[in-house]
């Protein structure tokens, strides 16, 4: 029995079949002979190499994105620490003194919490795509 094969699953199983093969790097002759071997015009293989390097520069951006905002975070985090560890200190120091230091250790913490859910993407899908696109409309006028 013929089995009828998807785009996807030609594609899965070609991608398996050269990875078993061990070939790590094509040269664009060769990309050109398989593409021509599987009936797939100049054009078309040009357009999806377009695509693809397209889709590739937008992964590196959203790897930048992600190592910012973590970068950030971890900047605000230890900013927290050593700020509230100082202020619960003065206030253990402090004689008599009520327990003032856990305001702003709660209150800080709080949007310190905030910022680890748009950091690592606890938050809305479309809040992280709003803040990636600012980050790249930013990152892109800097390059400019």
């Amino acid at each position: 029995m013929d089995y009828p094969y998807t785009a996807s699953d030609v594609q899965a199983i070609l991608g398996r079949a050269l990875a078993q093969q061990h070939h790590n790097e094509f040269s664009e002759a060769q990309l050109g002979e398989m593409a021509q071997e599987l009936g797939i015009g100049p054009a078309n293989l040009e357009q999806a190499k377009c695509d693809w390097l397209a889709e590739q520069q937008e992964a590196e951006l959203r790897r930048s994105f992600d190592r910012k905002q973590r970068q950030d975070f971890k900047s605000h985090w230890i900013t927290y620490m050593i700020v509230n560890a100082f202020l619960v200190g003065l206030n253990i120091v402090t004689p008599d003194s009520h327990p003032w230091s856990l305001y702003p250790l709660l209150g800080w913490g709080m949007v310190v919490m905030l910022d680890a859910a748009a950091t690592f993407k606890w938050i809305d899908h479309d809040d992280y795509q709003k803040a990636f696109k600012k980050w790249k409309k930013k990152h892109k006028r800097l390059q400019d």
